[in-house]
């Protein structure tokens, strides 16, 4: 059968030449695309969904219809088109009102004449292009903007789509306007491009005090809340790359916050602003997409960390100083200015930040950062060293010896 075929695992044994050109590719991409060149840009996948979700009835003339945006900067030919068949090939047509690629002021030849070639015989689809870098937020806004579906669903420029991943997000959305619903997201392997999907419960996300976005099972009280292991799934916030939402609602809760730079950050942003501005985060366990998470993030993040402070800033209120004490280094960076988002935080009236901590992520501990007792403890004798406690895995940090070691000023350990 075909390589790769139903999401199978594909270890080429290489040598000489070809080996040289597939450790290139793993270089330049960060993902192994000499192989994934290799793979039909249509392979199905295998079925990876809870059974209950084959069952489900849909009312197709009722429900809104859909643009799906697709941002990429660079993007190898092949993860980019395999993301593009597989949307059409697993979209019903009576959903899928257009394809929007919006590229992000590329620069390599595949993109350019070639792409807009083979993209021009394909139903729905359509190009745009940035005429500057401007950055995930701002490239996916800029398909918003030209989107004619009721729906945005936003996806990443390299996932597969499974059966049926399209119809319980529509479904949501139309039962509830102000729910913004993200799919399962199943891993696919950056090296072999393995199907990793999981028809078991999916995980929620969560965020810790340096706002890095975590994975969590899902708590009891939400397991309670659900009628059904196929119902959906309340989550504090999303990875970010893969979600619908209401044309209309992402519009009134203020699009993206313009003022974040490349990408990392507004994730988190944007969860925040769902849950305290009145709408509902959900996962849906019936709605599964693949996406094959890089070796390393391909392009730098240094812009993140302004992200996370313009998102501390508008919606974390007196929590913002736990941030700030965990990541020192935030205190002096540059975030621009927020004061449209803080008016947009108070024409919506949208609820404090200890109402969402409260209501919507009680599972996270909020520290007692009392004053006086917080910072590193220097030596007096050597003056150089601190205390510092360096746990040698994350699943273990307590019971471990303080040791002392040459003072760095970046809190987090000392």
């Amino acid at each position: 059968s075909a390589l790769g075929a139903r999401g199978e695992a594909v270890r080429l044994q290489l040598q000489g030449e070809e080996l040289r050109l597939q450790e290139e590719s793993v270089r330049l991409h960060q993902i192994n695309i000499y192989l994934s060149d290799r793979i039909s840009l249509h392979r199905r996948l295998p079925e990876r969904w809870n059974p209950l979700c084959k069952e489900k009835k849909y009312d197709y003339d009722n429900l809104p219809r859909t643009s799906v945006i697709i941002a990429f900067y660079n993007e190898a030919w092949s993860t980019l088109l395999r993301t593009v068949y597989s949307v059409l090939e697993t979209s019903p047509d009576i959903l899928l009102e257009e394809v929007i690629l919006v590229d992000d002021y590329s620069d390599r030849e595949h993109l350019k004449e070639r792409l807009a070639s083979e993209l021009s015989g394909l139903p729905k689809v359509r190009l745009i292009r940035a005429n500057k870098r401007e950055g995930l937020v701002r490239a996916r806004l800029l398909g918003a903007s030209a989107a004619r579906g009721d729906v945005l669903t936003f996806l990443d420029c390299h996932c597969e789509c499974h059966e049926g991943w399209l119809e319980p997000l529509l479904q949501r959305i139309h039962e509830e306007e102000s729910a913004v619903v993200c799919p399962v997201i199943d891993v696919i392997d950056w090296n072999t491009f393995e199907y990793l999907g999981n028809s078991g419960e999916p995980q929620i996300g969560g965020f810790d005090w340096r706002l890095v976005f975590t994975w969590h099972t899902v708590p009891e009280r939400e397991r309670l809340r659900m009628r059904s292991p196929v119902d959906v799934i309340r989550s504090p916030t999303m990875a970010g790359g893969l979600f619908a939402v209401s044309k209309k609602y992402f519009e009134y809760l203020g699009s993206y916050d313009t003022g974040m730079e490349v990408w990392g950050g507004e994730n988190l942003e944007f969860s925040f602003r769902i849950w305290q501005c009145g709408g509902t985060l959900e996962t849906h366990p019936c709605s599964h997409v693949g996406h094959v998470f890089p070796k390393q993030a391909p392009y730098s993040r240094n812009k993140a960390l302004a992200n996370s402070v313009r998102a501390a800033e508008v919606w974390m209120d007196e929590f913002k100083e736990l941030y700030y004490h965990r990541n020192p280094r935030a205190r002096l960076e540059p975030f621009g200015d927020v004061t449209e988002r803080k008016q947009l935080r108070a024409k919506l009236q949208c609820k404090d930040f200890k109402w969402f901590l409260e209501t919507v992520y009680p599972e996270l501990h909020v520290p007692e950062d009392r004053p006086g007792f917080f910072g590193m403890l220097q030596n007096k004798g050597l003056k150089d060293y601190c205390f510092d406690y360096n746990p040698p895995d994350e699943n273990q940090i307590v019971g471990h010896q303080v040791i002392l070691y040459l003072c760095h000023g970046m809190g987090q350990n000392q």
